[in-house]
């Protein structure tokens, strides 16, 4: 069934609130799109649009880096310790860096109780999010999105090499290292995209459908 045409909603004008953590993704992208009618029950309706705003890109400017949650302890440290199947140790007694512990990375496999070997993973990456519609968020909204911890899978701590394989790419030039991590993950991407109001690309969609197909049932 071909997409059909619908127009965006328009941007809220309430301001975001001061506490990220509480923050909604409330801001939709204005590029326009077309509703995709999704066939299969495993994923959500997306609007696919062209990406947009890539060159006006900048990590660290749009994003920010990792916020402190409790006390020292960054969004990434919190995220460890959550993921954590085994109790973890810190660098130091000041309990901020967190150094060993068990983890497993859901695309791969990959275990491990070494907290060095990880980094942590946007599932959607941030420049993926910045041009599917993140550019028209205010600063505020685009550090609650880099830092959301309210989603287990919004961020997850994976293989440091793998990460950077996967670097800023979607669906369509990346997919899970275990093929049968590839169903979780597209449900994954197109949820995180749907709770955003982010848009995605024409190939992203298809590669989402096909990494939908090896859902079972």
């Amino acid at each position: 069934m071909p997409p059909t045409s619908s127009t965006q909603p328009a941007r809220p004008t309430t301001a975001p609130s001061a506490s990220i953590a509480r923050l909604e993704p409330t801001v939709a992208p204005t590029t326009p799109a077309t509703t995709v009618r999704v066939r299969t029950p495993v994923l959500l309706p997306l609007q696919v649009a062209p990406a947009s705003h890539q060159d006006s890109y900048d990590r660290d400017v749009d994003f920010g880096g990792w916020i402190d949650v409790h006390g020292c302890e960054n969004t990434r440290a919190v995220l460890l310790i959550r993921d954590s199947t085994a109790p973890v140790t810190f660098t130091t007694s000041h309990r901020c860096t967190v150094k060993t512990g068990r983890w497993v990375d859901p695309w791969s496999g990959f275990t491990t109780a070494n907290a060095h070997d990880l980094q942590i993973d946007h599932t959607v990456p941030l420049a993926n999010a910045w041009a599917s519609g993140a550019w028209s968020w205010s600063h505020a909204q685009r550090v609650a999105y880099a830092n959301d911890l309210t989603d287990p899978d919004h961020l997850v701590p994976i293989e440091a090499a793998e990460n950077e394989a996967k670097s800023d790419d979607g669906p369509d030039a990346w997919r899970p290292p275990a093929r049968s991590a590839w169903c979780h993950y597209a449900q994954v991407w197109d949820r995180i995209k749907v709770k955003w109001h982010l848009t995605a690309t024409k190939g992203e969609w298809d590669a989402l459908r096909e990494m939908a197909a090896t859902c079972a049932g």
